[in-house]
């Protein structure tokens, strides 16, 4: 009778969770569990529930009784990653798991709280503190005969090289250990196909990500799918089913009609994405970016074209042996960048990327652009490190007119933490440093032109946001260092042929020109002209690297 009750409890709980009316939903669940204690059903459901109505409290609660009483289950994962990754609670997480002591749990939870790293760091010294322990987790992976085997389809981790991504180290070495890290947990990693037969007329070429949609690789990416040669190339494009619908993918769709592009939208089940891959016998697999997304992480461990590249779309090597070339730019690398690869470099003498100029309403007058004494960085959050705060600190002592303007991620909790932290870093006026909501790209390019200047952020900087700036020739202050990461800016810069351009080699130089720039309203407004029209000119919709690029991967094809 007590299950029949809670089940019926429980689909009422459900009718209200469908209705979004959570708090409600949660009486139910809760009544029912009561009756039916530990009945994962019930306890999954009440996890989100809480989570809907920003209680982690509760939410910790009933996901903590799940692992232990229904610990085997396959789909807690995801779980465990809107509790705590995507909240970005990575050392609540870990205590949490060292806390269970049942012995019944999928293992598969302590590898993942050992693979996991937060996305905003409270200070320097933790960045060191956590790439040190992942270090010796990979390493004990590593040399133990492991002798867990996981299902990828049910138990999908989260490669844990995004976060390392945005510090100032050289991560070739660190991502190899988590390469060979993910081939020991998912042994079907090592599969790779035998016999590749090449294409007789055109070079078969296979475009693969996520993000052919409105986004950074999507508008960098699409004029060079666009724009290859019809008469050399075979293009066919793999989208997956967490693809957004949005305007770019819309236009590579209906581009099918009118050229020879096939479009694919790869299933979510993993094996059966290989083989619609395997299927279309490619010459060249291109991966625009490696590391963003979860599920094409896993695809490029296998060789399923003969030869695979990538390139700057996520901007650091991959640690792979499946990925044979890595595209970057002479205008980007220093003379010694090959140590900083595991694929053989390929340098282009233009930036990757065939960028249409953007276009845009409500166009900003002159008077505009040089109002206020405006600083933006208009980055993701996860790039700005604990060393930057001290670069937003001097700014605002030194320019009491300064404002700082950030852009809050999807996640209101990411610009909640790093609030947090500058709390503790910044000693100036907290009130001159505002978050901004998510905006259109229409606004968030008039922001950029009515800026000052724009901050690059250090160790891992800005890559389209800069080039869209440049519609309007706002400056961009940049400090780079040997890595590829922090020199896309330097790169263009160096496309438009710019003559001096705000390139800083110390902290110092980078705070004294942005006050200068922001402060000398005439000298802005000049700079502003000079940079729009070298954009103009070199920097928007560059066939010249159309052309180089046909010939870099027509010679591959062909080797």
């Amino acid at each position: 009778m007590k299950l029949k009750e809670a089940k019926k409890l429980f689909e009422k709980g459900l009718e209200k969770f469908i209705n979004k009316e959570f708090e409600s939903s949660i009486v139910f669940f809760e009544s029912s569990l009561k009756l039916a204690p530990n009945r994962s059903s019930t306890l999954k459901n009440l996890v989100v529930s809480y989570l809907s109505i920003n209680n982690l409290a509760k939410a910790e609660e009933h996901l903590k009784s799940l692992i232990i009483n229904n610990g085997k289950e396959k789909d807690i994962i995801p779980l465990i990653n809107k509790v705590f990754r995507d909240t970005d609670n990575i050392r609540n997480f870990i205590k949490f798991i060292n806390s269970i002591k049942n012995e019944n749990i999928n293992p598969i939870f302590k590898i993942l709280k050992d693979l996991s790293i937060p996305k905003i760091f409270e200070n320097k010294n933790e960045i060191k503190v956590f790439r040190e322990n992942l270090e010796k987790k990979l390493d004990s992976y590593i040399n133990s005969n492991f002798k867990n085997e996981f299902n990828i389809e049910k138990e999908q981790l989260n490669p844990p090289i995004f976060s390392l991504s945005y510090d100032e180290f050289n991560n070739k070495k660190i991502f190899t250990k988590v390469v060979n890290v993910f081939r020991k947990i998912y042994p079907q990693l090592n599969y790779s196909k035998k016999k590749f037969r090449k294409n007789s007329d055109k070079i078969k070429i296979g475009f693969i990500s996520q993000f052919f949609s409105d986004h950074t690789i999507g508008k960098l990416f699409k004029g060079i799918i666009f724009n290859l040669d019809n008469n050399k190339f075979d293009i066919n494009i793999f989208h997956t089913q967490q693809t957004n619908k949005t305007g770019i993918f819309n236009e590579i769709i209906n581009h099918e009609k009118k050229s020879n592009i096939k479009n694919f939208i790869l299933p979510n089940n993993f094996h059966l994405g290989i083989k619609t891959i395997e299927n279309n016998n490619l010459d060249l697999i291109f991966y625009p970016d490696i590391g963003m997304s979860k599920e094409l992480y896993f695809y490029t461990f296998l060789k399923l074209a003969k030869y695979q590249i990538t390139s700057w779309g996520h901007p650091e090597t991959t640690g792979n042996h499946t990925i044979d070339y890595f595209l970057s730019s002479k205008l980007m690398e220093t003379k010694s960048a090959q140590i900083n690869y595991s694929e053989k470099l390929l340098l282009s003498n233009y930036l990757p990327m065939y960028l249409y100029k953007p276009v845009i309403k409500n166009k900003l007058s002159d008077d505009d652009l040089v109002s206020e004494n405006i600083y933006s960085c208009p980055q993701t959050l996860v790039k700005i490190h604990p060393d930057f705060d001290l670069i937003v600190d001097k700014i605002l002592k030194q320019d009491r007119k300064a404002k700082i303007y950030f852009m809050k991620d999807t996640e209101d909790l990411l610009y909640k933490k790093l609030l947090n932290r500058f709390k503790t870093t910044i000693s100036s006026d907290l009130n001159r440093i505002i978050f901004l909501d998510r905006m259109s790209v229409n606004d968030y390019i008039n922001h950029c032109g009515k800026s000052s200047v724009l901050l690059d952020p250090i160790y891992f900087g800005a890559g389209n946001s800069f080039h869209e700036s440049m519609y309007y020739g706002t400056p961009t202050i940049s400090n780079p260092t040997n890595y590829m990461k922090s020199r896309i800016v330097l790169g263009g810069y160096k496309q438009m042929k710019i003559e001096n351009p705000p390139i800083t080699k110390t902290v110092d130089e980078y705070i004294y020109q942005a006050v200068e720039l922001a402060n000398n309203k005439k000298k802005n407004l000049e700079i502003k002209k000079y940079f729009r029209d070298s954009a103009e000119k070199y920097l928007f919709e560059n066939k010249e690297f159309i052309k180089e690029l046909e010939d870099i991967l027509i010679k591959i094809a062909l080797q």
